[in-house]
């Protein structure tokens, strides 16, 4: 399982996706395609920024994040965590291209954030990402 970073959110409350975080769900769901576990995705994902940050390219970058996958991940905050969840879910199992999976992630969780359950996240992903 992956730790997930508990912190006090009046103080340290992030707007979720960044960009970081949406590029970290396409690396997430580049190995989540593999049928990869989520702890294996997660590694592969942060290999793959550690590697684009150091300057690789990215064919090298994925060739580093298919080799993390074997290693357990470091820990990965609760919103990163569902923004990958929620853009997995929109781009491999809906086969969303990753524009319209990221509108309809963004959509479910600040659906999630207004008070909505699960079925009702899922339901505004579809209607913004123009499927309802």
């Amino acid at each position: 399982m992956v730790e997930q970073k508990h912190k006090d959110d009046a103080k340290e409350k992030r707007v979720v996706p960044t960009p970081e975080d949406r590029s970290y769900a396409e690396w997430f769901a580049w190995a989540k395609r593999s049928g990869a576990p989520v702890n294996a995705c997660h590694a592969a994902a942060q290999a793959a920024f550690a590697a684009l940050a150091s300057g690789k390219d990215v064919s090298v970058a994925a060739q580093i994040a298919a080799a993390a996958m074997a290693s357990p991940p470091q820990s990965v905050d609760s919103g990163r965590q569902t923004y990958c969840a929620w853009y997995a879910l929109a781009n491999i199992d809906l086969n969303l291209d990753q524009a319209r999976a990221h509108v309809f992630s963004t959509a479910a969780l600040h659906a999630l954030d207004a008070g909505a359950d699960a079925k009702g996240a899922h339901s505004a992903g579809l209607e913004a990402a123009g499927i309802r």
